[in-house]
């Protein structure tokens, strides 16, 4: 892939990627820390916390699939504004309230960030990108600074002493308000080069969208990748300390940072060297090392830091293959007209992370992590089996032929 790309980018696929680079690094300084919070300050069980986060997930998904036909309909500025408003308004709640119900409100409204201004923010770069080649460097090199700032984010949080820090989140705050100002900005200075013709209704989006069994059967892969996934997050956190870890703050931290790393340290390598391989192949060899985590997960001794960031390694390298992969499966099935709906519809994904967070707890509380992670390893081989089913469908002529 050319570099020489990068000159093909306007300015607002610049403040597409470098605001989610910027956005991240502040979110990463806490987040990951939330479920420490929660628990040690407040004393919500797991099963609780997890519900409390699936259910912001769970919004997310519903608003991204909204947000991102809206954005077709209506364009992609007024939601993008309004995704970056209603994001630093519910963060900003995180930081100044101390009750558990605007607390959890506040959780559940920042799902908001997400499904506002992800799906519609990759169709936003997709209509100022006409090379497929440049959409799909875009799209790389977001999701190479999305892990930078992810890298960045909890040394940051760590180091200053803000990682379980309620006030934290008001630098998260500020972000998103940053964000939207530069919006404005860009929106402005793109003038009449941002506007777009009326997009589909919901009725025409659906049944284009059901007429695609290739891509439904890659949203339903890409849903149980996401509860997989999401066992790295809050139920590992949870299993970390409620089972006594030592230093369970900084081992946390070195996880995440770990993860971020590995990505940003492989991406453009593994791009490189899996360039010449088909999609079959790359989604098999990312959905294995996504197994070999699990496993490792498993089997790990919470005492011994290394068999976590073994595994961690693992589920890194996999991710730096399948993630950026999919996306760019995404751009690459969706018609020209319809980014924003396919981009919302394939954020169906994220019911995952709601049920990945809910299951998680549950497990983790009746069962224990070792259960949980050997459950998560068997569920990796029916995504293997649904991605090989994706690549084989034919699909309709009417999404193939769309502009």
């Amino acid at each position: 892939m050319s570099w020489a790309y990068l000159r093909q980018f306007p300015s607002l696929v610049w403040i597409v990627i470098l605001g989610t680079f910027m956005v991240r690094t502040t979110f990463f300084m806490v987040w990951p820390f939330l479920s420490i919070l929660l628990y040690r300050d407040y004393g919500l069980s797991a099963t609780l916390i997890g519900l409390i986060l699936g259910a912001t997930a769970a919004l997310s998904t519903l608003v991204s699939f909204y947000g991102g036909w809206f954005s077709d309909k209506g364009g992609r500025r007024n939601i993008l504004l309004f995704g970056c408003l209603v994001s630093a308004a519910s963060v900003a709640l995180l930081g100044l309230s101390h009750q558990v119900g605007w607390l959890a409100l506040g959780v559940i409204g920042s799902g908001l960030s997400y499904g506002l201004i992800d799906s519609p923010g990759k169709a936003l770069m997709a209509d100022n990108l006409a090379e497929p080649k440049a959409r799909e460097l875009a799209l790389h090199l977001r999701y190479f600074l999305l892990n930078l700032g992810a890298a960045i984010g909890p040394l940051l949080g760590v180091t200053y002493g803000l990682s379980a820090r309620q006030e934290t989140f008001l630098l998260l705050s500020a972000s998103y308000l940053l964000l939207g100002i530069v919006f404005v900005i860009g929106f402005r200075l793109a003038g009449c080069h941002t506007s777009q013709a009326a997009g589909p209704g919901m009725r025409a989006v659906l049944r284009v969208l059901w007429q695609d069994r290739g891509f439904l059967l890659l949203i339903m892969a890409n849903l149980l990748l996401m509860l997989v996934y999401a066992q790295f997050e809050s139920p590992l956190i949870q299993y970390l300390t409620r089972a006594g870890t030592p230093e369970v703050e900084r081992l946390i931290g070195w996880l995440v940072t770990t993860n971020a790393l590995t990505i940003v340290m492989l991406q453009f390598p593994l791009l490189h060297l899996t360039a010449r391989w088909s999609t079959r192949h790359k989604l098999q060899l990312g959905v294995a090392l996504f197994l070999g985590a699990q496993l490792q997960f498993a089997l790990g001794d919470t005492a011994i830091w290394w068999h976590w960031i073994v595994a961690v390694i693992l589920l890194s390298v996999g991710e730096c293959i399948l993630f950026p992969l999919l996306n760019v499966l995404i751009d690459q099935m969706a018609p020209g007209h319809l980014k924003g709906s396919y981009f919302g519809a394939a954020s169906i994904s994220g019911l995952g992370v709601a049920m990945g967070a809910l299951l998680g707890g549950w497990v983790l509380a009746h069962w224990g992590g070792s259960w949980l992670y050997a459950l998560m390893a068997l569920l990796c081989l029916v995504i293997l089996m649904l991605y090989g089913l994706s690549t084989r469908t034919s699909r309709p002529a009417l999404v193939r032929a769309g502009p």
